[in-house]
């Protein structure tokens, strides 16, 4: 069930009434000691409590088992302090996975989200000289949100918290965010007569970072005077008269609320307490807390407010969140998001009981991640020097097939963070997502079946840890499939080739529409098809004595694509025909002439005729229009039996004609 949120009184009556605040010792990490679970978190001390409880650890000696958030496989959390419990050391290792390398304890927001990244990129934590931790990490406790600009983290929120000013000293009841100002740069040194002794939590808390936001300052506009202590510790950071440092009231509430473990009790006993803020735009004071039933208890209006409240998160990388990546993790999905109608185990009315009790005020957008919430942020890897280069597109080519689109791309060049993997998004014409599908780097084509008919725009983008690179595009209509066959025969020079084309389509569509026969980029001869698919299309008679391959193409229809076959036409010499035309008789003292005529059909033979009396040759001569005439020598008296003798040409195949007789008298 989801509830809208829980009112800071209701839970404070639910802490005392339920006795979860015990005075016990404290004990962190998971536990018992050397326990390894599959959902590892580090970072932010302000949450490290809460999630230590969420988790089902013993927490300020109140077991937690009982309600323990698991993925609905079963996978716990496992959430490691951000100092060494029991020790207090800053400079302690942890070790996250059975047989995994130890680690330098992340402390503060900063340093879990480095560790994230760091366990992204394989890269050492927390520096150079420190450990590769690739895979040791799988979500980071954050106070605050994003220092690097990019998609690669998700900043899941998962309830409200405010900043206090912890101090010590009735001067400091009630300050001002100008008062604070002038205070952390060093112009303001007594307030109501009280020297003031500015702290700031350690270098990489998110609460140190949020709070300087507030005042609109950096690190480097802090006075020398401003010393670092660790976040949310008051014994250490109210020591004097004139003390005070910026503080999660979440914290403030369950630590003496006894809750959480006991780091801040001892400076109340000596006059610690948080001071009330004149909100922007009041004109009084508000007190962060309230007491119900002598227990704190959070004033919703001072959690609401712009500046000085702020959102929770449990940041997880963008994809492992993302259902259609194959980086996919159900796991960390199941616990952290909540979407649609799956609900977050953290969100769970168990889960949200155990967030009130512990200074929190539950929110309806707790696993929210859909950037239209302006609660969820998103974020770069945090760290620095890292190459936040994307991808380029890939160079995309797309086929079409039988209500089919198979999409095939080449690498695009390398960038600083390896390519892991590519997104194929396919839209239809009214931008509505068909489908979306991840595939690993290795992979460079993917194809779609089963589409209807329409118009649809892919695209590829390739993906590195950085996010989502450039995108390759196509845009085109899907169709059913044609087939094309054509059968030609082999044709002598001088008659028209004929070229019998049969379309068919698939899904009982009928073909319509034209047909074009090419031999190279020459087009060599069209047509249209008829109700039955099919169309014969002659071809010019005077093609090249020569084996030709054509491709006959058809251009494709309203539901159906286009097709092509292809065809060997072999084109012979034509046959010729020799007919000679010569006097019966002449005299022996004159020379006969002999007219030739060579035809073939479809075209004119040229060139050269010969005449001959056996093998001897009488007389030669040249074709013109088909035709010559050749004068022959003498011819003794007597009978001769004569023949003309075509020699062929590159286009008509020799010929001999028939025997002719001249008697000479």
């Amino acid at each position: 069930m989801r509830r809208t949120r829980s009112t800071a009184a209701l839970v404070a009556a639910a802490v005392v009434a339920g006795g979860l605040a015990l005075a016990s010792p404290a004990y962190a990490d998971p536990t018992p000691a050397g326990t390894f679970r599959q959902l590892v978190g580090v970072g932010s001390d302000t949450t490290q409590d809460v999630l230590n409880a969420l988790a089902g650890d013993t927490v300020a000696g109140q077991s937690y088992a009982a309600t323990a958030v698991k993925s609905a496989g079963g996978a716990g959390l496992a959430s490691y302090d951000a100092i060494e419990p029991g020790t207090g050391s800053t400079t302690s290792d942890i070790t996250t996975r059975s047989g995994g390398p130890s680690f330098l304890r992340p402390n503060g927001s900063g340093k879990g989200r480095l560790a994230l990244s760091e366990s992204l990129t394989g890269d050492k934590f927390p520096d150079s000289t420190g450990v590769a931790i690739k895979g040791q990490v799988d979500f980071a406790r954050s106070s605050s949100g994003p220092s690097f600009s990019g998609s690669a983290l998700t900043y899941i929120p998962m309830a409200r918290d405010a900043i206090g000013v912890a101090v010590r000293g009735s001067g400091l009841d009630t300050l001002t965010v100008a008062q604070l100002h002038d205070i952390y740069v060093g112009t303001l040194t007594t307030v109501n007569g009280q020297t003031v002794h500015p702290k700031i939590p350690q270098s990489g808390s998110g609460t140190r970072k949020f709070f300087l936001s507030i005042l609109g300052l950096q690190d480097s506009d802090l006075a020398p005077s401003v010393q670092a202590v660790q976040e949310n510790q008051g014994n250490s950071a109210l020591t004097e008269d004139g003390a005070l440092v910026p503080f999660s009231v979440g914290s403030w509430i369950a630590q003496n609320n006894g809750v959480a473990p006991d780091y801040t009790k001892t400076s109340v006993a000596g006059g610690g307490h948080l001071a009330a803020i004149q909100l922007p735009g009041d004109a009084g004071a508000t007190s962060p807390v309230t007491t119900v039933n002598g227990k704190l208890a959070a004033v919703d209006a001072y959690y609401e407010n712009a500046t000085f409240g702020r959102d929770v998160y449990n940041v997880v990388p963008t994809r492992a969140i993302d259902p259609t990546s194959i980086f996919f993790d159900k796991d960390l999905y199941d616990v952290f998001v909540t979407s649609g109608s799956h609900t977050a185990a953290l969100a769970s009315d168990d889960a949200e009981k155990v967030i009130a009790a512990f200074g929190f005020v539950n929110e309806s957008y707790n696993g929210y991640v859909n950037l239209a919430n302006k609660h969820v942020k998103q974020g770069g890897l945090e760290e620095t020097g890292v190459s936040t280069a994307v991808p380029d597109a890939p160079r995309l080519k797309a086929t079409t097939g039988d209500a089919s689109l198979k999409l095939s791309w080449t690498a695009p060049a390398a960038t600083a963070l390896p390519l892991t993997d590519y997104r194929v998004t396919l839209t239809d014409a009214g931008g509505a997502v068909v489908a979306v599908k991840n595939v690993p780097a290795t992979t460079t084509s993917y194809s779609f079946t089963g589409l209807a008919l329409g118009k649809y725009t892919a695209t590829v983008t390739g993906d590195n840890l950085n996010g989502t690179g450039a995108a390759s595009t196509w845009t085109g209509s899907v169709k059913y499939k044609s087939a094309t066959t054509a059968t030609v025969a082999t044709t002598p020079y001088g008659k028209a080739p004929k070229v019998a084309v049969t379309v068919t389509g698939s899904h009982g569509v009928k073909p319509t529409g034209k047909v074009t026969v090419k031999e190279g980029s020459t087009v060599l001869g069209s047509g249209t098809l008829d109700g039955s698919g099919k169309v014969t299309v002659a071809l010019s008679n005077h093609l090249k004595v020569a084996t030709h391959t054509l491709t006959v193409s058809y251009g494709g229809a309203a539901k159906l694509n286009s097709s092509s076959a292809t065809a060997t036409l072999k084109v012979t010499k034509a046959t010729a025909s020799v007919a000679s035309t010569a006097p019966a008789s002449v005299s022996h003292t004159a020379r006969a002439k002999v007219t030739v005529k060579v035809t073939a059909t479809g075209t004119t033979p040229t060139g050269t005729v010969k005449v001959y009396e056996g093998s001897r040759l009488l007389g030669t001569g040249t074709l013109s229009g088909g035709k010559v005439t050749i004068t022959l020598p003498k011819l003794a008296r007597g009978k001769h039996s004569l023949h003309a003798t075509y020699a062929g040409s590159a286009t008509v195949n020799a010929k001999t004609g028939p025997v002719f007789t001249i008697k000479s008298t």
